[in-house]
Parts: C-alpha cells; structure tokens; sequence
C-alpha cells in the first residue's frame, strides 16, 4: 500500500515550529503512515458501513454520511456519536468499521493493529471572556501552572489582580487529552488544581459561558475566532492563525487490519475533493452550534 508525501508535507507544515521535537516527530510519525485511498468510480448498491463518531467529529461524520450516500446510490453509513475510548473499543471488538475521533491513539491503542487516516490538525486557542480585563501573552509554562493551580492569580502573568478559575474540560475530551501530548504537561501528572472548574460534558459552547471575568480555558480554534463572547490569548506572541503558534489537536478516522472494500471506499471519498468540502461545510456547521449553544437563552 502506497503513502501519501502530501500528507507527511501538510503536517509538516501544519505543526508549529515552537512544538517540541518530539510531539513532532510523534505526530508526523503517524500522519506519514496514513495509507493513501483512491475515490472510487462505483461502490456496489447494499454496501454498509459503520461509524461511531467522537462529538469533536460527530458533525463531519453525519456530513460524510450524507454525501457518501448520496454520490454511490444504495449504500447506508451509519453514525453514531459517543466518544473516542467507546469507539476505538468497538472497532477493537469488530462492532464497528471505522471510528472518527479527535486525538491521538495511545500507544495500546496502536498495538492493536489500528491504523489512522489524518483528516487535519486543528489549532487549540486559549480563551477567557470578552470582560476579562487580562490583555497580555502567555507562555507553555504559564498555561500549564494555571492548568495545575500553581499560578492562582492573574497578576502572576502581568495582568490585573485578581483569582484565576481554570474552565477545564472532562477527562474524556479530545481536545483536552491532545494537550496531554505536549511536553510542557508531561514532567507532573495531567491533573488540574484546586482553581479548575470543569464543565459536565465537553461542549465549547458550555465552556464559553463559564468563562465571565475570571476564567481562562482552551478550544478548537475556528469554534471561537471570530466569537464574540470570547477574547483568545496570544502564546508566546502569536495567535491560532499563525503557523508558528504551538497548540493542535488531529483528527482522524481509523481502522483496523486491512481495509474492508466498504471503508476504503469510504475513506477514498472522506480524502477526496468531494469529502473535503464536506468536511469544511460541517465545520462551518460546527461553529454555528457553537454560537447558537452560546447565544440560547438560559432554561428559566
């Protein structure tokens, strides 16, 4: 099976030069074996496939979903949205032909012969509320002692005084475990402090309404540029949209063994022009549900 040169090039280029060599060599290592799929002409009528989606991937798996069935009559995708541990268990158990999550596997994961498709690294932005008087630049390891409570105080980092309240996400969150990957989290365990405050379900639209005056926290970054009722925190001088700046988080189908005829059509179709268009419109998607959860009004 052939390998793609470009999508070992899009990583390259795609993670920061100020992330640590070895998260690097890390990421590049497994977007430099994804396998290269071909858009099919035809899939037979009565081909079925099984997805089950992270909710960081759920909105592009139900896009996929639809245009994959709608381009190759008589097929059914079937999806359906829990999160990355349950999927990447089922495809595992042979329950499922392909999970869609928003993380890197573990290295048990990769021992049981699971083999990932990069769909993209999206940035991580840090973000507090629009009130929030704090107008400077983080560093890794500032970050990380608010992340721990080591660093309570804002005018710890140069701003205002003022408590610090650290809006975490659940354990379970990709986009949380994928910041669980850089080096500055590693030397202590990934555990916040006694400042976190952690939202019940890994929603950014949650967490942005936790945020007020006081908070600080982390999100895909095209879910919150360009929002309102959030500010995003320079890291080491540069912002989401700069290729230096550090944080990123994949996300990738995956499969197990050798492909079946269903998910290499699939996958040809989700790497395609055609599945990449659908991608990008399920993002567009995405940040519209994050703006309507944000904007709704409050249950009375």
């Amino acid at each position: 099976m052939q390998y793609s040169v470009k999508l070992l090039v899009a990583a390259l280029l795609a993670l920061s030069p100020a992330a640590h060599p070895a998260l690097r060599e890390f990421a590049l290592a497994q977007v430099a074996q994804s396998p290269v799929f071909s858009l099919p002409e035809t899939v037979p009528s009565g081909t079925t496939l099984s997805i089950q989606s992270s909710p960081n991937l759920g909105f592009a798996a139900e896009a996929l979903k639809q245009d994959f069935e709608a381009a190759y009559e008589g097929t059914e995708v079937g999806v359906e949205v829990t999160n990355s541990d349950d999927a990447i268990a089922a495809l595992v158990n042979g329950d499922i032909d392909l999970a869609a999550i928003g993380r890197p596997l573990t290295e048990e994961e990769q021992a049981q012969d699971l083999n990932t498709v990069a769909l993209e690294r999206a940035k991580i932005a840090i973000i507090i509320g629009p009130d929030n008087p704090f107008d400077g630049n983080l560093t890794f390891e500032q970050f990380a002692g608010m992340f721990r409570g080591e660093i309570t105080d804002w005018s710890e980092v140069g701003g205002q005084p003022g408590p610090i309240r650290f809006v975490d996400r659940p354990e379970d969150s990709d986009t949380r475990r994928s910041l669980s990957q850089y080096e500055v989290f590693r030397g202590a365990p990934f555990e916040t402090g006694a400042t976190a405050d952690v939202v019940a379900e890994d929603d950014t639209a949650a967490v942005i309404q936790a945020l007020n005056d006081d908070g600080i926290s982390y999100a895909i970054a095209p879910h919150v540029i360009d929002q309102p009722a959030v500010a995003i925190v320079p890291m080491h001088q540069t912002l989401p949209d700069d290729p230096r700046y550090p944080y990123s988080q994949p996300r990738y189908f995956v499969y197990r063994g050798e492909p079946s005829p269903a998910v290499a059509a699939f996958l040809g179709y989700a790497t395609s022009p055609e599945g990449l268009a659908a991608f990008t419109a399920a993002q567009v998607a995405e940040v519209a549900d994050v703006t309507e959860g944000v904007t709704a009004p409050e249950d009375p």
